[in-house]
């Protein structure tokens, strides 16, 4: 049986002052690196609207030094073609080789605008390069035909998130070439059964060694395996996801220090607060 791949989407460490905290970042994936098949560095869980030009290349910069450039994805979407090929040009020039870049975002993009966006954006990587499809924050949303002309420029695969992760099959069936992940964490039997490759998982950073366990199980070929670790992920995804500030108030009760969210995320009150204590605790999972 064919196993998963699982891609973390880190978050970004701040300090007590709400700047990016080298150490704290490279302590969050180097927890991580063992457990997952790569990062995606700079992407929705990292808050990087949030983030400064020198702050995107710093936390880049760190990803490859612990995941190395084979297991790296940089994130470099931006509203701009402009923005984004000076975002792009500078992972390069770290030694990125895998990008990924959300669709224009807060202006939202025609499938026209999107095309030559991402026709753009091949030209200048030099690499693979991945489409990032997330209507629900981005505004701009990529029709299945839009898809397969993607495919047609080169692109290599695409990440779909959100309510685009509910057309996996009319995606697949557009541009059966791309590789193909899924934004939703709980999703990886849908993902795989369409001929997917696994998931970008912002949970899997609370979490690393329950997508490991899954992994396993696929690699087993155990069905009663596969399905009791997917319970459990089904459990801390329902409970975690989506949502920054809860995963950033667990890896706290894990005693792995990040920080509070940059952007204006509610903190999860007390009630919720109890509830990932106690799911945490129940799950066994831990530092």
């Amino acid at each position: 049986m064919r196993k998963p791949e699982i891609i973390t989407a880190a978050i970004a460490a701040f300090g007590p002052d709400g700047q990016l905290d080298e150490g704290m970042n490279r302590a969050f994936l180097e927890r991580v690196e063992p457990y997952s098949d790569g990062v995606l560095a700079v992407g929705t869980t990292a808050e990087f609207p949030s983030l400064s030009f020198e702050e995107r290349r710093t936390l880049i910069r760190i990803a490859l030094e612990v995941f190395g450039p084979d297991r790296t994805i940089a994130h470099v979407g931006a509203p701009s073609v402009m923005q984004s090929k000076a975002y792009a040009q500078a992972a390069m020039d770290l030694g990125a080789r895998r990008f990924a870049a959300i669709t224009p975002y807060y202006l939202t993009a025609s499938q026209h605008g999107v095309v030559g966006y991402y026709q753009a954006l091949r030209d200048c990587i030099e690499g693979e390069l991945y489409a990032y499809v997330f209507p629900d924050v981005a505004c701009t949303d990529v029709a299945a035909e839009t898809l397969a002309q993607l495919q047609e420029l080169g692109l290599d695969g695409v990440k779909l998130s959100g309510a685009a992760s509910t057309r996996l099959e009319e995606y697949r069936q557009a541009a059966p070439q791309l590789k193909l992940w899924s934004g939703n964490d709980a999703d990886v039997p849908h993902i795989l059964a369409v001929g997917g490759l696994g998931t970008v998982s912002g949970v899997s950073g609370v979490a690393p060694m329950s997508w490991a366990e899954l992994r396993k199980a696929y690699e087993s070929d155990d069905d009663s395996r596969i399905a009791q670790s997917q319970g459990q992920i089904e459990e801390l995804v329902s409970v975690l996801g989506p949502s920054i500030s809860r995963l950033k108030y667990a890896l706290a009760v894990l005693g792995v220090n990040v920080g509070n969210c940059r952007m204006p995320i509610d903190e999860p009150d007390s009630q919720m607060q109890a509830k990932i204590r106690e799911l945490l605790a129940s799950a066994h999972i831990s530092e």
